[in-house]
């Protein structure tokens, strides 16, 4: 199955589950209801996601002018920037999966293995000449990410 057909099968699943559980939501509580609850998850998510964010990102930039390793900061900064677009995704199912992204100890846990498979998913995709190596003698670098390292190296 291509990588296509994949994407367009999981999309389609993720209709599905939100339309189940919108409806699921709605019969017990109210179409009104609902939506209003949806609506008003999509605007506190965006005003806390826009809070947080603002806050870390200062906290990054003081890091980096000290001198410090702005690196902490900056994963809760991709984990709330997550968190933002999920909320702002209409759906119950995607409000409940960024609200793990505000706690913070969950949150450096799930940036951590969106990283990793990321780093699995391209690996040995992102390949360039060394310094003096070339194709043709195949002599190539792979690009080092910091939680690719192993003892320092």
């Amino acid at each position: 199955m291509g990588i296509l057909a994949k994407i367009f099968f999981s999309v389609l699943i993720y209709l599905f589950a939100e339309i189940y559980v919108f409806v699921e939501v709605s019969i017990r509580i109210g179409f009104f209801s609902a939506a209003i609850l949806l609506l008003s998850f999509s605007i506190i998510g965006y005003m806390i996601a826009k809070r947080i964010k603002g806050a870390s990102f200062r906290k990054a930039m003081a890091d980096y002018a000290s001198g410090e390793s702005p690196s902490k900061n900056l994963v809760k900064t991709a984990g709330v920037f997550i968190s933002g677009v999920l909320f702002l995704i209409p759906g119950f199912i995607t409000d409940f999966v960024a609200i793990f992204f505000l706690i913070p100890l969950l949150n450096y846990y799930l940036v951590y293995l969106i990283f990793r498979y990321f780093k699995n998913k391209f690996a040995g995709s992102f390949i360039y000449p060394n310094g003096g190596g070339d194709f043709e003698n195949k002599t190539f670098t792979f690009i080092s990410l910091p939680f690719n390292r192993k003892n320092g190296k």
